[in-house]
Parts: structure tokens; C-alpha cells; sequence
């Protein structure tokens, strides 16, 4: 069955990760995405070679590049770059994220690639942008976060500030707003039936995550040292230790879930009586008066969450109906009735490296189904996607000096 993108091509000029990541879902949403790499690439570079390492190659090349077919093209190469006009006539999309100006100096910037096809989604992603005094600067991941105020926001509350727990958390995030990006742009083309080119940047994706804790600044001057595992927005919202050392998360969002955490914590303190009046203590009586007391809320609750293990009080919040929940190894993960039902993670057949389990698609479509399938080796299919060009060439139905086709649009 057809995904939603059923007919569409991108040409897919991408590394690292923002790149592919957002190639890899226009992909589950059907697309052909033709990942170009150099004609004899160490494997071993794939991905930066990031460990850990498949059969050699970097695990986040192989999960960040499955959707696609793997087309080798030298694009320093007069015939090869010819060879790359000639896709490009049958391709919606074209995705590149490399410093600025490098796509024209392989002769695939968006003019050049506009005069070969006037009705491409011509899709640029950068770190810094593409003016400005750090436009050429490298944007990896870690540098953005720095810049975007993340690190200051992250680490244990009066220690040092961190990166952001999740290494990749700016390069995922810019690739969801490339892909999403990419779909506008191919729906605006449905309409006006014009292409266009498109810049996403990192910094500019870091700033739009960031946009809650920039307006609370702006308004109020409000500072914002890091918390540890608390949130800001609400009190409790944070990790608590309990007996044998395990950790539970909790949140109380609303007033009843407030209410409803007094009263499943007064019910367990061993002496009884002594929790009872916290749910009526005017210090914790709305959330605001929570979180500017929270360091005295968060001493409360840590003496009684420590009295007891984790497996109690995930049973007492649960049947007190009090978000909760606790830090999930992988290896757990893995085995989770609600991630096997669900499919949340998926055993990928590839060519190149055997089976690799990866998360699935985020999504899921009554009638067009999104799809999972293998990370092509560099090049699988530069034969069978030469042999198209050559039929598409011969074919008396499509001459090469015909005005230039848009698939999908």
C-alpha cells in the first residue's frame, strides 16, 4: 500500500544526522529518497564514525540513513554532475545540510539547480544560518545547544551547567522541522504550482524550542539556573530517591493531581499522622506558592519517597492516578508489552550490516501506512537508478528536451 508520499523523489545530498534524519522521514512517509554518498567512501567515515560501531560503521549512519536507496555520484565530476541534472529533472525535493556556499561550489546551488528544475523543494539546512558573523562556523550539535541557552538551564541545581542530556536532542529536533518543512513546501507547491527554496536552521530551531524560557526572561527577568530533574513550569515535577536507591519521577501538573499526591504520600508515612496536613499547607496551597517554595516541597517529599521502594510507590501514585514513572534502561525498553504492541522499536533487515533494531514511525495512517526498511551500503543502487535514467532517456514517452516533469505535484 502507497504511503502519502507515494511519487515523490528527493534527492538526498545529506550527512551527520539533521540531514538524513529528516530524508529518513520523508521516506517512512513513502517517498523515494536517493542518498547520495562519494564513489569509494571508507565505511569506516560514515556518520563521522561515531561510536558504537555495526560490522564497522557508525550505528547512527546505518539508523539515521534507512528509507532510501544508496546512488554513488561524484559531483566534482563533469559526467557525474550531469548525471546529477538529470535526476534532479525527476526529483521534487532536494535536500542538502553543509556549510554555506558549498552546495554551489559542487555546482547544485539553488540556481543551478532551479534551471534544471524549475519546480523543485529546494531545502538548505545550516547551523548558524546563512548571514551573520558565525555563518561559516562548524554547527554540531553540542556548540548549538551552548549557544541557544540550553547549557545554561541543564545540570544539577548550584553545580555546573551540562550539555543537554540529549546529545542529539537539536540535530533530531532540526531534522523533524526540515521534514515537516519539506511537506509545506510540497503542499504550497500543490497549490501555486511554483517551487521554492527553503532554509532551516539549527540555531533558529534551538531558539524556537527555547521560545517559553526566552519570553519568561523577556517579560519578567526571571533567571533561570539549572534545576537538576526538576521542571520550572510546575512543583513537584522531579526525580525522587527511593529506598535501595532507585529513582521515581514524579509530576503534579494540576490542583487535583495535588491533592491526589497528599494523600497517597500521607497514607504511606510510617508515622501515620505526619503528612497528613500537606495538601491544606499554605506554602503548597496553588502551584505558584509550590514552585516558589519548591525547595522546601522537594525536602518534604524526598524524606518520604526515600522510606519506601520504587516498586510501592509506582502501585500507590498509579492507583492514586499521579503521573509517574521511572528511568528505563534499553534493555527494558526493549521488553515492554506497550512497547511490543505498539511496535515502538522494529528489527530492520539491512544489506550491509544484518539486523539492527531501531525505533519505528512516529506515525500511523488508516490508508497509507508509513514503512520501515534497510539502510542501503554506499551505492547499493547506483545500477538500478542509472538504468531508470536511461530508460526515462530512450523512452519515446519522456525525451530529454521535454519540459521538465514533477513527480507527486
Amino acid at each position: 500500500m502507497a504511503g502519502p508520499l507515494d511519487g515523490v523523489r528527493v534527492f538526498d545530498l545529506t550527512l551527520w544526522m539533521v540531514g538524513p534524519w529528516a530524508s529518513l522521514q520523508l521516506g517512512a512517509l513513502g517517498a523515494d529518497v536517493v542518498h547520495i554518498e562519494q564513489p569509494g567512501v571508507d565505511w569506516g567515515t560514515l556518520g563521522a564514525g561515531v561510536p558504537p560501531l555495526i560490522n564497522g560503521t557508525s550505528a547512527g549512519y546505518i539508523t539515521w540513513n534507512m528509507n532510501k536507496r544508496g546512488l554513488f555520484l561524484d559531483l566534482k565530476s563533469h559526467d557525474d554532475r550531469q548525471t546529477a541534472y538529470e535526476l534532479l529533472q525527476t526529483c521534487d525535493v532536494f535536500l542538502i545540510n553543509m556549510r554555506p556556499g558549498a552546495a554551489e561550489r559542487m555546482g547544485v546551488g539553488y540556481e543551478q539547480v532551479k534551471a534544471v528544475n524549475p519546480k523543485i523543494i529546494y531545502t538548505a539546512v545550516t547551523g548558524w544560518g546563512e548571514v551573520g558573523p558565525m555563518r561559516d562556523a562548524p554547527g554540531a550539535d553540542p556548540q548549538c545547544q551552548y549557544f541557544t541557552g540550553f547549557w545554561s538551564v541543564s545540570g544539577e541545581r548550584g553545580g555546573r551547567g551540562e550539555v543537554y542530556r540529549h546529545f542529539t536532542q537539536l540535530d533530531g529536533s532540526t531534522g523533524n522541522a526540515t521534514a515537516q518543512a519539506v511537506l509545506m513546501g510540497l503542499l504550497a507547491r500543490k497549490r501555486t504550482g511554483e517551487g521554492q527554496r527553503i532554509h532551516v536552521g539549527m540555531v533558529r530551531a534551538g531558539m524556537a524550542l527555547q521560545s517559553h524560557r526566552i519570553a519568561e526572561y523577556l517579560a519578567t527577568g526571571a533567571a533561570h539556573e539549572p534545576l537538576g530533574s526538576a521542571g520550572y513550569a510546575a512543583a513537584p515535577d522531579q526525580a525522587f530517591q527511593c529506598q535501595h536507591g532507585d529513582w521515581i519521577g514524579v509530576s503534579a501538573t494540576s490542583e487535583d493531581e495535588w491533592q491526589r499526591l497528599c494523600v497517597a504520600v500521607a497514607a504511606s508515612e510510617a508515622e501515620g499522622d505526619a503528612l497528613s496536613g500537606l495538601g491544606e499547607d499554605a506554602r503548597f496551597r496553588r502551584n505558584l506558592d509550590r514552585v516558589a517554595n519548591r525547595d522546601a516541597l522537594s525536602a518534604i517529599l524526598r524524606e518520604a519517597f526515600i522510606q519506601r521502594p520504587r516498586h510501592y510507590w509506582l502501585l500507590r501514585l498509579g492507583d492514586a492516578g499521579v503521573p509517574c514513572g521511572y528511568p528505563m534502561s534499553f534493555e527494558t525498553l526493549q521488553q515492554h508489552a506497550q512497547v511490543i504492541e505498539n511496535g515502538y522499536i522494529q528489527q530492520v533487515v539491512t544489506s550491509g550490516w544484518g539486523d539492527v533494531w531501531t525505533g519505528g514511525p512516529p506515525w500511523e495512517f488508516s490508508r497509507t501506512p508509513a514503512r520501515l526498511f534497510g539502510t542501503p551500503q554506499p551505492g547499493e543502487h547506483t545500477g538500478d537508478i542509472l538504468d531508470e535514467l536511461t530508460q526515462r532517456r530512450v523512452s519515446a514517452d519522456h525525451p530529454a528536451d521535454e519540459s521538465v516533469p514533477v513527480i507527486g505535484g
